[in-house]
């Protein structure tokens, strides 16, 4: 039945959904209208509840949010983009900030800019604080920017990091049960999905119907100020039907058309308006209390995470703080989706930085001008105590910001301005609304009929509406009603939402490495060691009288060496310079190699030694059949090297199971010849997996040698008879150049003819060889004259 009306309408959405929502904002707009007694009574009851005996649950799980938001930016996951791994921001920084500011909370800080730093300097909340006081000026800021900063704003950012990931990433529709995807699978398109995204879509319409009907109730305290024009709910109900017009026109424009030059036009104005109010105040003062004021936010913030006030029953932090948290987490699906959307193509990390550090940094500005003003000017002679008596003793504070700026010059000129700021940020907040409603209940972003977003527009201005009208004197307290209780299970659902995001993490970015660390064997007393040494029931191979780690336990990427007995060995036997040579198969690296003998070096191929590490009866051998099986043993008892590599190249794992079977026993080989070697002696290990084996820091230098791939993979199908793609898998499995460069000290590029490698083996050995050798041959020969002298 519902599709049948849906289609005749001509509409292009959830049915469901879109009906239901429809009808319940129906009934209560007609209830509101017919017994608005009873139905407001009902809210009241149920919010004291809410804000008086469970307020604690909205402080702790806003604090449970922003522990959450930063946390996973901070964790490997900040690194995953909310879309592709590919994909690029769609929109430039200021754009970006701007429309982010203008959907989340610019119309609010309108209302609140100067009447909430008045309220809690006059009203301390905090225990022992004077009213009227420097201290209290100070709380006032820091309580103030506690409520807008990043508690605020981690409400609007898990359910966008949640809208991101899942409608980007994992492509789902961008609705709120998709974050539900981890838990339901595929039933989020059933009841219990579509239950959630009903209660999304109502509490969207009601968080945007409160902050359309904030912004009315200032306006009309404006034009009251500015023009003397009365105040009253129906004044206030056409005011909220011109802001919905004006945005039904935006929405109808589209994201890229409306909302962002509105928005762009409005961070502007309200710029300039914020600049004006710090020029005609006290401009310096002002400066050094905002600093004072991050100070005092970010002191307190710990404390005020937690504060409850709960020796004063509850009351203050149900007034204000239930009230802020519950209403933005109301409206956290709109905001949430729509900073989702024009953040796609950025990474977790830089979104939760940006939506809590940039808004935060001015929230803080916002309040330190706007409140340092406004305390100013009620300290001042003339006007002291006006700006109280307005907006605490008679209750008045939508009329805070025009009190405040008729204690400027050009009055007139400013108020009108501010009316303008608050029109268009009240504009942007709707328009983006609807156009996000419309996608919520769709279930997709692409344009839908136009009737669609007029509907939700209308929707949102007509619940607004029907509340001003039928509350009279007490809208603000009808509106904070309604919203509190709203904003319950939409709080328990974000908390339920980031626990769904990390579960869709962890099954999409897998788990991390185990982290890999020496593993060492048990010291004894010397006597203890030998004692056990006579005793049949211990294995003397567990146990060591010196410290000393198992070998092939190395750490994956090795910076630092434990200064151990065998360490210190293996540096005393150490030649003049020892060269760790490196590069790709069939780089020309052998060719290279060769040079170096030639001109003096002891090579010493590792290739070579891991052949014989692996021979017939070797311990080794017996390591690989048993990791490997049988099938990589030939019938003679040699390595089948060809059966094996069918095994390890193109599998990380069995390749690096293979590396820790043998590169222990080739490393203690090459230590054991470059030792034989002297310690004059020019040592260069050729060494293919130097990248693989982490072995760069047993080297006082590392050369690797370069060539295109196309060229390697040409000359192995070539020289060594191997197919395309056997080439391929080879040159593929192997480390790239861009890895061995970040660990290379210097790069040959064998790009030309043999000649030319040999000319830049040459040219190495003369610039990086041959001055080391001469100055220890200088050296020994002054050592040498040195002793002559002294025995004559």
């Amino acid at each position: 039945m519902l599709t049948r009306l849906h289609n005749r309408l001509g509409l292009r959405t959830g049915p469901a959904i879109f009906f239901i929502s429809a009808l319940i904002i129906a009934v209560f707009t007609l209830a509101m209208a017919i017994f608005p007694g009873p139905v407001q009574g009902a809210f009241g009851v149920v919010s004291t509840y809410l804000r008086y005996d469970v307020g604690w649950f909205y402080t702790l799980g806003t604090t449970l949010l922003v522990v959450f938001a930063v946390g996973l930016a901070l964790s490997r996951f900040g690194r995953v983009k909310l879309g592709d791994d590919d994909s690029e921001p769609e929109f430039s920084g200021l754009a970006w900030f701007g429309m982010l500011f203008a959907a989340g909370i610019g119309a609010t800080l309108m209302f609140w800019g100067v009447a909430e730093p008045m309220n809690h300097y006059a009203n301390p909340p905090l225990y022992g604080t004077e009213p009227l006081s420097d201290q209290a000026a100070t709380q006032a800021l820091a309580i103030s920017n506690f409520h807008f900063g990043i508690h605020m704003w981690a409400l609007l950012v898990v359910p966008g990091l949640c809208f991101g990931y899942f409608t980007y990433k994992r492509k789902l529709p961008p609705r709120v049960s998709s974050a539900l995807q981890p838990l339901l699978g595929d039933r989020i398109h059933g009841p219990w999905g579509k239950l959630v995204d009903i209660i999304s879509v109502l509490s969207t319409v009601f968080g945007l119907a409160v902050s359309v009907g904030l912004g009315a109730m200032q306006i009309n305290s404006g034009m009251n100020y500015v023009m003397g024009v009365p105040i009253s709910g129906w004044l206030q109900a056409g005011i909220v039907a011109i802001i919905t017009g004006i945005a039904l026109a935006s929405a109808v424009a589209g994201l890229d058309k409306g909302i962002k030059r509105l928005s762009y036009l409005n961070i502007v104005l309200a710029i300039v308006l914020l600049v004006y109010v710090l020029m005609w105040g006290a401009t310096m003062d002002t400066v050094r209390g905002i600093v004072e004021s991050a100070g005092a936010y970010l002191s307190n913030l710990p404390m005020l995470s937690f504060f409850n006030d709960t020796f004063g029953g509850g009351e203050w932090s149900g007034d204000w703080t239930v009230f802020y948290y519950a209403w933005t987490v109301t409206w956290s699906p709109f905001v949430g989706l729509f900073i989702a959307r024009i953040s796609r193509g950025r990474s977790i990390r830089a979104f939760v930085t940006a939506c809590l550090g940039l808004p935060t940094a001015f929230v803080v500005i916002w309040f330190g001008i706007y409140g340092l003003s406004a305390f100013t000017v009620d300290r001042a002679e003339g006007t002291s105590g006006s700006l109280t008596e307005t907006i605490v003793t008679n209750g008045n504070v939508e009329a805070a910001l025009f009190q405040l700026l008729q204690s400027y010059p050009l009055y007139l000129v400013t108020a009108v301005l501010a009316l303008i700021v608050i029109v268009i940020f009240f504009v942007t907040s709707l328009d983006s609304g609807a156009l996000v409603l419309d996608s919520m209940a769709s279930g997709h972003e692409d344009v839908g009929p136009k009737r669609q977003r007029v509907f939700w527009a209308v929707s949102v201005g007509l619940v607004c509406a029907v509340i001003l009208v039928t509350s009279g004197e007490n809208g603000l307290n009808a509106l904070q009603e309604v919203i509190i209780v709203i904003g319950a299970p939409v709080m328990a659902l974000s908390l339920f939402q980031a626990w769904l995001l990390l579960q869709a993490l962890r099954e999409d970015a897998g788990t991390a490495r185990p982290l890999r660390t020496r593993q060492w064997k048990k010291v004894l007393p010397i006597e203890e060691y030998h004692r056990r040494a006579h005793e049949d029931e211990h294995d003397l191979d567990e146990y060591v009288i010196r410290p000393e780690y198992e070998v092939g336990t190395e750490p994956e990427y090795e910076a630092l060496q434990p200064n151990t007995y065998h360490r210190q060995q293996a540096l005393e036997g150490r030649g003049l310079l020892t060269i760790g040579l490196t590069g790709g198969i069939a780089s020309g690296k052998s060719l290279v190699a060769r040079d170096l003998a030639q001109a003096g070096a002891v090579v010493i191929d590792a290739d070579e030694l891991a052949r014989a590490a692996v021979a017939p009866g070797s311990e080794a051998l017996s390591e690989i059949r048993e990791v490997f099986g049988p099938e990589v043993i030939a019938e003679n008892g040699e390595l089948d090297r060809q059966a094996l590599a069918q095994l390890v190249f193109g599998n990380t794992v069995a390749r690096e199971s293979l590396n820790d079977i043998v590169h222990p026993r080739v490393r203690q080989e090459i230590q054991r010849i470059a030792r034989e070697a002297g310690p004059e002696a020019v040592v260069v290990v050729d060494l293919p997996l130097l990248v693989e084996t982490a072995s760069a820091g047993e080297f006082d230098m590392v050369l690797t040698v370069e060539t295109p791939a196309e060229a390697r993979v040409n000359r192995l199908v070539h020289e060594r008879g191997m197919s395309m793609q056997q080439a391929w898998a080879r040159v593929d499995s192997q480390a790239t150049d861009a890895e061995r460069r970040e660990i290379a000290d210097q790069v040959i590029v064998n790009d030309a003819s043999l000649n030319d490698l040999s000319e830049a083996t040459r040219g190495f050995w003369d610039e990086y060889v041959q001055p080391v050798l001469d100055e220890h041959h200088a050296s020994t020969a002054a050592d040498s004259a040195t002793n002559d002298g002294g025995a004559s």
